[in-house]
């Protein structure tokens, strides 16, 4: 099929893109998901902030994004459309499930601490707080103009459902990146845009240990970042049989900044290593 032009099926495909971002505004997590909920929480953020940056580089973000930017088939529309629409129906599956638990839980015992939820302002640490407000900020101001429909705030209290989402979200929004290979420059030039918005070093290697796995093009900025502001790792705890690392692992010839290592608390069998490593040398 002869390419056309993407403003064709831009109003159905923004209509999409919309309802999908929202999902991730109505979403609390459940008190089970203990001291995992700081971490699942950046997670949720990086995914919205993922399919954000999309959206902006195909054209659909507010002004002075929401025009078309690239050329796609009625068929690549169609494709997109179907994988935004599928990351919705994620969200509204989990959202059954997690009603009938909520509705068997309270029968069971209605004042089950099963039901409680999560704060995002009071139950997490100081670190995950501050990247959580930074990341929500950059992904509204990509919804601006928006029109959005109010919808009831719900709970997912079952974090190997959450695990389950999370994936399929990535896998849906790996489709939507590899659909359009040309705006992938222009999701390179947000990526910088939002790992200038992160001021502290240890947040991006923060978010970069969270959620990197999952957006290597974030991933790759934040490591070129960090390498250019050294590291700045202060007041950290570690303890049990965790292992840690702060430095860089440089190629032959690669130089990286200096590193600010202070007031480490280390406790019982902890491994840690301070310093770069330098291949060749």
């Amino acid at each position: 099929m002869e390419p056309v032009g993407f403003a064709v099926g831009i109003a159905g495909l923004a209509g999409a893109f919309t309802a999908c971002v929202e999902c991730f505004e109505y979403v609390q997590l459940g008190r089970q998901f203990g001291q995992d909920y700081g971490k699942c929480l950046l997670k949720l953020d990086a995914a919205k902030l993922r399919i954000s940056r999309w959206g902006v580089a195909v054209g659909l973000g507010p002004e002075p994004y929401l025009k078309p930017r690239i050329s796609a088939t009625d068929k690549e529309i169609e494709l997109a459309q179907g994988l935004l629409e599928q990351i919705e129906e994620t969200f509204e599956d989990a959202k059954r499930i997690s009603e009938r638990f909520k509705k068997h839980t309270f029968k069971q015992n209605p004042n089950s601490g099963e039901l409680l939820v999560c704060n995002a302002t009071s139950d997490v640490d100081a670190n995950c707080q501050r990247l959580h407000v930074t990341m929500r900020e950059l992904a509204l101001e990509r919804q601006r103009g928006m029109s959005i429909k109010r919808k009831a705030i719900w709970a997912l209290y079952e974090k190997r459902r959450f695990e389950g989402i999370i994936g399929d979200v990535v896998d849906y929004t790996n489709q939507l990146v590899d659909l359009f290979p040309t705006a992938q420059e222009d999701q390179k030039a947000l990526c910088m845009t939002e790992v200038s918005a992160i001021n502290k070093p240890q947040d991006l290697a923060l978010l970069n240990n969270i959620a990197g796995k999952d957006d290597q093009m974030f991933s790759a900025e934040i490591i070129k970042e960090l390498e250019k502001r050294g590291h700045n790792v202060t007041d950290w705890k570690a303890g049990g049989n965790s292992r840690m690392w702060v430095g860089d692992d440089n190629a032959f010839g690669v130089k990286s900044e200096g590193h600010n290592v202070a007031r480490f608390t280390l406790s019982d069998h902890t491994d840690i290593h301070l310093g770069n490593i330098n291949r060749g040398h």
